[in-house]
């Protein structure tokens, strides 16, 4: 399914516009459209360049919700990170989570038993219409001496054993969040990156006044317009209060915004010698989980409260230290503790948090809030609060139950009122499919295609069935297989460029280099990759040699300052990376 961007449809009238476009908007956005609605959805970036695509890369219950009581977030989470395997199951893995125990651990090992026995039993339905490749096992309990051959990297010292449990990794957010946007699209949705919310347009009623509209910048063109809007639904995360602010009028919300820092490392452990997630608590409390992830460790998330405006939000060293001393505080020799210089990658997310009174950022509740302005004086637009990955389907469900029972749009017939339960995400290979026949199909018939087998695979992972859009981009042009990267591990060819920017509304070198190849998820990203991505793109943008040559600097530039905010001493031992 391709995701055109056609901004001269900002001037049709739409029963619906979302303005942000991480996943709550995305999904908001696709229930809208499954069920009958005219529906935009509008990012002032690109789809999912925000928090959404700097996650643990995981879909999950949320176990240590269980520590403040957060039983129906878990249950419903956990229901929800079953339909969203099912829908896309190409695109996730289920993965073995390992908690350890050593005596000295708050909450102790009975008590871990105990959660994990409850985390269970709340996932009753988990394995409800999968293939076996998705489904989850019950839990065990792992002795100490098979949990050091599964990890050796623990600390062994007063290590008791683990309670193994099962999740499912996300294994490109970015990829997943951009196949629920081209299946918005597919039911009718507009789908425009680059398109700031500025304003709203409003009229007067006798409770106060109405939103009927809003104004929006295409900060490609520079282009103003006011897009006509039965409803209006903020889903601008972090930035929603930085949206209603343009209204001049208090609405009484604010976000609890926190700061969640992930970082990419060495494999501890050694180069393939892991396969499970720890989920690491050290003895001051803090925990960190530790996945094995395209051969190294992905680590996080930090969790930290932060006022700023969400512009002004980046990784810092004091976040990247206090990973690497969470994560040190479990390792045990003979195994070499982290430093900085094993750091390839650094994200930052930043979650947009309910406020609660009293709790800091880690205690906050993680559940989310649907605010109707229409008490407030401002009828016809509602904003949504909190939420995660994970529930931001049923999130969307319940906005489009709250928004069709409103008069705004209480005029509209539809059809089902539960489109998305049992939907496939656009380009899947079928709702509830195992992947790999598919995969392995792929592979083998396709022999007019100058690709070998791993980096068909990779393709067939990344794109479903829309993978063979991208293998006929090559047997046109076979020079469209030559790899845009210069290291064995990172599979993304010239093809998947090309694709991006025809299928797939990339508009910058950072909309193709970080959300549409695996590339910028790797690590450091070179000058010369980049530019062997714009030598694709560019020509396709419009651009000419010199603007190549000028764009490539200002990425390679603004990638280089980020990573200087957690990296001051420009400390590199891997590939590092300025990835933001």
């Amino acid at each position: 399914m391709r995701i055109e961007r056609r901004p001269e449809r900002l001037d049709e009238p739409y029963d619906l516009v979302v303005v942000g476009a991480g996943i709550t908007g995305v999904m908001v956005a696709r229930e809208a459209a499954w069920r009958g609605l005219r529906t935009l959805v509008i990012d002032q970036n690109d789809f999912g360049a925000g928090t959404s695509s700097a996650t643990t890369k995981y879909l999950h219950g949320g176990i240590r919700y269980l520590e403040t009581y957060e039983f129906g977030i878990v249950r419903e989470s956990l229901r929800e990170r079953r339909i969203l395997a099912l829908s896309a199951p190409h695109l996730v893995r289920q993965t073995r989570f390992i908690m350890p125990a050593w005596r000295w651990s708050k909450p102790p090992a009975a008590l871990i038993g105990a959660g994990v026995a409850l985390y269970t039993a709340l996932a009753w339905d988990r394995n409800r219409d999968a293939p076996p490749s998705l489904r989850i096992p019950r839990p065990r309990w792992m002795g100490r001496r098979r949990l050091l051959d599964a990890v050796p990297w623990l600390q062994q010292d007063q290590l008791q054993g683990a309670f193994a449990y099962h999740d499912t990794l996300n294994v490109h957010p970015e990829r997943l969040l951009l196949a629920f946007v081209a299946s918005a699209v597919e039911a009718g949705a507009v789908a425009l990156n680059h398109v700031k919310a500025v304003g709203f347009a409003t009229q007067a009623t006798p409770e106060g006044r109405r939103v009927v509209g809003v104004e929006v910048e295409d900060r490609r063109s520079g282009r103003r317009c006011t897009v006509q809007a039965a409803a209006v639904v903020n889903a601008a995360g972090p930035w929603m209060d930085v949206v209603l602010d343009s209204l001049g009028v208090p609405m009484g919300v604010r976000v609890n915004r926190s700061r969640g820092v992930h970082l990419l490392a060495r494999p501890l452990g050694g180069a393939g010698v892991v396969t499970d997630a720890v989920f690491a608590r050290a003895p001051s409390g803090r925990h960190v989980i530790v996945s094995p992830w395209m051969g190294r460790s992905f680590i996080g998330p930090t969790d930290t409260a932060d006022e700023r405006h969400p512009d002004d939000v980046h990784a810092l060293d004091v976040d990247v230290a206090e990973l690497i001393d969470t994560v040190n505080a479990t390792v045990g020799p003979p195994q070499e503790r982290l430093g900085i210089h094993d750091v390839e990658a650094v994200t930052v997310g930043i979650r947009p948090l309910i406020v609660q009174e009293g709790r800091d950022s880690y205690h906050t509740s993680r559940r989310h809030e649907l605010y109707d302005h229409a008490p407030s004086g401002m009828s016809g637009l509602w904003s949504i609060g909190g939420g995660k990955w994970t529930t931001a389907r049923s999130l969307g469900e319940e906005v489009l139950d709250a928004l069709l029972a409103s008069p705004q749009l209480a005029w509209r017939r539809v059809g089902d009122q539960r489109p998305t339960r049992r939907l496939a995400a656009a380009d899947a290979f079928g709702w509830a499919q195992d992947a790999q026949p598919f995969l392995d199909a792929l592979v083998r018939r396709r022999t007019d295609v100058p690709l070998a087998p791993p980096t068909r695979e990779h393709i067939g992972r990344l794109y479903g069935t829309a993978a063979d859009a991208v293998l006929d981009l090559i047997a046109d042009n076979p020079a469209l297989a030559a790899p845009v990267a210069g290291s064995a591990d990172r599979l993304d060819v010239a093809a998947q460029v090309v694709h991006a920017v025809v299928a797939e509304s990339a508009c910058t070198l950072a909309d193709v280099v970080d959300r549409r190849l695996v590339l910028g998820t790797l690590g450091r990203v070179s000058a010369e990759e980049i530019a062997a991505v714009a030598a694709v793109a560019g020509p396709l943008w419009g651009w000419d040699a010199d603007r190549q040559v000028a764009e490539v600097s200002l990425e390679v530039d603004r990638r280089r300052r980020i990573e200087a905010l957690w990296n001051p001493a420009g400390i590199v031992g891997g590939h590092g990376s300025g990835r933001h």
